[in-house]
């Protein structure tokens, strides 16, 4: 979504907005310190959207826009009345979900880590976690993802030391997670929980070694994604209370200099940077393309 221009009061605004849209350009307008910003979803429409916006600053009073305002207001009457009847009528997957608070793919996830904790203990040994791990312990950097075994690149995520590791992960991987999925669909949170998986494993086992576990990478991953993203991208309704943010800050930096004990800290530090460069992609997309 990237910004087109402002207009001076909202009057005006919903009028384009409307005529952008019975012209099939999908856009958002939002009052700012400027004004009212108009902003254009898809990149492929920018151009278009630019030369219309220029086109109504010559003449807003041109009969075209009211009318093309008034049709949108009445189309998006009609779709709101018809949403209300089928919210009344249907009680579907989506809506149970809804319901529960959480999402169906963050629900896997979350049994799947909890069964695996639970079969392997919450106090495993390195070799009764063999499988699981990076790598065994061998000198050669990765030696067994080198032979196939692609699976250990991210099954460290299911390890956890101890019930209230677990217990917090699960926790914020339930809010975090069914965030995205509800938002943003199953898809990007499964992506974005591989990619946080698979580099914040590599940079805890540069540093640290192979033998480690937990979700808490991922967990920061996700954390700075939404962070970031609801600041750059507000249309993309991720959003965070400024007490989550201290608080995953606090604890982050409260492991990184020692008082809980020994931490994955490498995994946290690299799931974060990358989850706020993740996060941050839209505002860096409009920078490079002015």
């Amino acid at each position: 979504m990237r910004l087109i221009g402002h207009l001076k009061n909202e009057a005006s605004a919903k009028a384009f907005s409307g005529y952008l849209a019975s012209t099939n350009v999908r856009n958002l307008i939002e009052a700012d310190p400027e004004g009212w910003a108009v902003w254009i979803h898809s990149e492929d429409q920018i151009e278009s959207g630019q030369q219309a916006l220029a086109a109504y600053l010559q003449n807003p009073a041109d009969m075209k826009y009211q009318l093309a305002s008034q049709a949108a207001e009445a189309m998006e009457r009609q779709s709101r009345r018809e949403e209300a009847k089928a919210a009344k009528r249907l009680h579907d997957r989506d809506r149970i979900w809804a319901r529960s608070g959480l999402a169906p793919l963050t629900l896997s996830l979350i049994g799947v880590t909890v069964a695996v904790s639970l079969a392997i203990g919450l106090n495993p040994t390195p070799y009764g976690v063999r499988w699981l791990t990076i790598s065994n312990g061998g000198m050669e950097f990765l030696a067994e993802v080198r032979t196939g075994q692609i699976w250990r690149l991210i099954t460290p995520i299911f390890i956890h030391y101890g019930p209230l590791h677990l217990l917090f992960n699960m926790l914020w991987l339930s809010d975090l997670g069914s965030m995205i999925e509800k938002r943003q669909g199953p898809v990007k949170l499964a992506l974005l929980v591989v990619v946080l998986a698979i580099v914040s494993n590599l940079g805890q086992y540069w540093v640290d070694g192979p033998f480690f576990g937990g979700m808490s990478g991922v967990v920061y991953g996700l954390f700075g994604y939404i962070w970031l993203r609801g600041q750059c991208d507000p249309a993309s309704s991720l959003t965070l209370s400024p007490t989550t943010v201290w608080m995953m800050l606090a604890w982050y930096f409260l492991c990184l200099f020692g008082f809980v004990g020994h931490v994955a800290n490498s995994a946290h530090t690299v799931g974060l940077v990358v989850g706020v460069l993740w996060g941050a992609a839209p505002m860096a997309r409009r920078f490079f393309r002015g």
